[in-house]
């Protein structure tokens, strides 16, 4: 199924989630996938001096932790060159996948997300994938981060003088536009 095997028994994790039932529950779909080594903390201040101490292979975030969201928090460890984990994974969950938090999230620098609840199923391939596919690492003046990959909408043929009224009929309609996707996420 998988091109690349990925050994999860090696994997350093970091789990970074304020609930402490949720927390449980990563952490067990975490040891069922063959991980040995994870670490919790319940918001951002606590994960701080994780995340500069010791290196981990994957950092999952939720996106609510308190005064500081998971957006904030790997903007954060992004943007700072002397943090350890600064080029690591990062898979965000959140209960609210809006538009507003999905933007916010990749202008931080994460790799991926997901919406809860979440399937083991998901959660393993989305790991995987960001562990056998990464994307290479971009440093620039306002984005620090893997490199971004769009999926653009088909590009519409310029309207001749022979199709602009049906073009005019169809915008008078109001037809959503073609969806945009982002990382696998409709925005």
């Amino acid at each position: 199924m998988y091109q690349k095997k990925i050994d999860f028994a090696r994997l350093r994790v970091l789990v970074v989630e304020n609930h402490a039932l949720m927390r449980r529950l990563l952490g067990e779909m975490l040891r069922g996938f063959g991980v040995n080594h994870v670490q919790f903390a319940r918001d951002v201040p606590s994960s701080v001096d994780l995340v500069y101490g010791e290196p981990f292979d994957v950092v999952i975030l939720d996106f609510f932790l308190g005064e500081l969201d998971g957006a904030d928090f790997a903007k954060l460890i992004r943007h700072d060159d002397h943090c350890l984990n600064r080029e690591v994974p990062i898979l965000l969950i959140t209960g609210m996948p809006d538009h507003h938090k999905v933007m916010k999230v990749l202008d931080a620098g994460i790799n991926s997300m997901l919406a809860k609840p979440i399937a083991p199923k998901d959660f393993y391939h989305r790991i995987h994938m960001m562990l056998a596919n990464p994307r290479p690492f971009v440093i620039t003046h306002d984005y620090v981060g893997p490199m971004r990959q769009r999926k653009h909408a088909s590009r519409a043929k310029r309207p001749t003088s022979a199709n602009l009224t049906a073009l005019a009929l169809t915008k008078s309609r109001r037809e959503p536009p073609n969806p945009v996707f982002e990382d696998g996420i409709l925005l």
